[in-house]
């Protein structure tokens, strides 16, 4: 028996149309994709016409500006400024409803309290050295020397000290700088001053050296600071330095206290603490306690007043 496959009907085949609908549905996101992309391009395009457009404006409006005033050169002055004309405009309140709050005035700042506090006393020639004697202090107290003795050379300086110590070479500078200024450095010590602090308060003038009643002094053989001594060592100076400035040390303690020179150089053997009384006894210093010395920095006139006003009660006999 033979089939005739002409009488079977054709059934077709759901893969080819489910190709086809990918492909077309494919291909129409592509030409979404790419009108998409067009028209940003196109929008870029417009607006970065429109900014060549507005810089073209604003450089002929600047061109024509910079003509009117070429053209008239009293154009500024004749115009008045309409925030002159009117000192004080009303301002307008763009919230009605809220209460405008009242601008609060300034407050003094305490920066301009310290700068004058600072200029008081740096005008009444009242130098302080709290911290211990480096560079950047040192070169502070010797600076401002030089600068007030410069400006008056018959007027004396107040050094309050309290110094635990410091650089050999340092203190040995500013000692300098208290023997070359004209007008004497009373030098006044409290809490502890120790090594280059207790020379600087023994190096003030004689008769205005004065420690405070809890007041202690440390005195002992002088040595480099290890800064000092690693610059030296490279120098190969170290060994000879140091012996000079010992020496010159010594020679001034044995000098300004007019002690047996045994004496100093067994206080000088190790660190020693001095109580004000065996600190006077020795004479590193001349009196005991601060009454009687008072600072007035009400008056800047007493700054600038004569050295005989400047004396102070400690020191009148």
């Amino acid at each position: 028996m033979s089939l005739n496959l002409t009488s079977i009907p054709k059934v077709p085949y759901l893969g080819d149309n489910l190709a086809d609908e990918k492909k077309q549905k494919k291909q129409k996101e592509q030409k979404e994709q790419k009108e998409q992309e067009e028209q940003e391009e196109q929008e870029e395009q417009e607006q970065e016409e429109q900014e060549q457009e507005e810089e073209q404006q604003e450089e002929e409006e600047q061109e024509q500006e910079e003509q009117e005033e070429q053209e008239n050169p009293n154009l500024e002055q004749e115009n008045t400024n309409p925030e002159e004309e009117n000192p004080n405009p009303e301002e307008e309140n763009p919230n009605p409803d809220e209460e405008k709050k009242p601008n609060p005035k300034p407050k003094p700042e305490e920066d301009e309290i310290w700068v004058e506090l600072y200029y008081r006393l740096f005008f009444g020639r009242y130098l302080f050295l709290g911290r211990a004697l480096e560079k950047q202090p040192a070169d502070q107290i010797m600076k401002s020397m030089i600068y007030l003795n410069q400006e008056d050379q018959t007027k004396d300086f107040m050094f309050f000290i309290s110094c635990r110590g410091g650089g050999m070479l340092q203190g040995v500078a500013v000692y300098d700088v208290m023997q070359f200024v004209t007008g004497d450095v009373s030098t006044s010590g409290y809490g502890l001053n120790a090594s280059m602090g207790a020379f600087l308060l023994h190096g003030g003038a004689f008769n205005k050296r004065v420690l405070s009643l809890n007041g202690r002094m440390m005195i002992h053989q002088p040595h480099m600071s290890p800064y000092d001594r690693r610059r030296h060592v490279e120098s190969g100076s170290d060994a000879e330095f140091i012996s000079r400035l010992r020496t010159y040390i010594l020679d001034t303690y044995i000098t300004r206290t007019r002690e047996d020179p045994e004496i100093i150089e067994s206080l000088l053997e190790r660190d020693i603490f001095l109580t004000p009384e065996e600190a006077k006894a020795v004479r590193l210093i001349d009196e005991i306690g601060v009454e009687g010395m008072g600072l007035d920095l009400t008056n800047l006139s007493f700054f600038y007043g004569n050295r005989d006003d400047h004396e102070m009660g400690l020191w009148q006999s």
